[in-house]
C-alpha cells in the first residue's frame, strides 16, 4: 500500500517546512510507503522556494508549482491527478490536523 499525502499551499512560508518535515518523519518512522506532494497555488511569498529546497533531503517529496492562484480546490485536484498512491489524502499546510490522525482511519 502506498499513501499519497497532498499539501495544498498558498503563502505558507512560515509553516511549510515544518509540516513537510513532520509528515516525512512520521511516515518514515512508521515505515509507510508514501509520497508527499506539495501543491503550491500561486504563492507570492517564498513557499515554493522553501519546498523546492527540501527536495534534496526528502526523496519522497514532489513540488507542484502553479504560478497563478486558482484556489485550494484547484491545488488539491492538481496534486490528486499526479498522485500515484493507493490511498490519497490532503492536509493543510499549517498542520492543523497532524499526520498521526491517519491511525484513527
Amino acid at each position: 500500500m502506498k499513501l499519497s499525502v497532498i499539501i495544498p499551499a498558498y503563502n505558507e512560508e512560515r509553516n511549510i517546512a515544518k509540516t513537510i518535515k513532520a509528515i516525512y518523519e512520521y511516515l518514515t518512522i512508521k515505515n509507510i510507503d508514501h509520497e508527499i506532494l506539495v501543491s503550491i497555488d500561486g504563492s507570492r511569498d517564498k513557499t515554493a522556494d522553501i519546498a523546492e529546497s527540501m527536495r534534496s533531503s526528502i526523496p519522497t517529496l514532489t513540488v507542484i508549482n502553479v504560478p497563478v492562484n486558482h484556489g485550494k480546490g484547484y491545488a488539491v485536484k492538481e496534486a490528486m491527478m499526479q498522485a500515484t498512491g493507493d490511498y490519497k489524502l490532503f492536509t493543510d499546510a499549517d498542520n492543523s490536523t497532524s499526520i498521526d490522525h491517519i491511525e484513527r482511519m
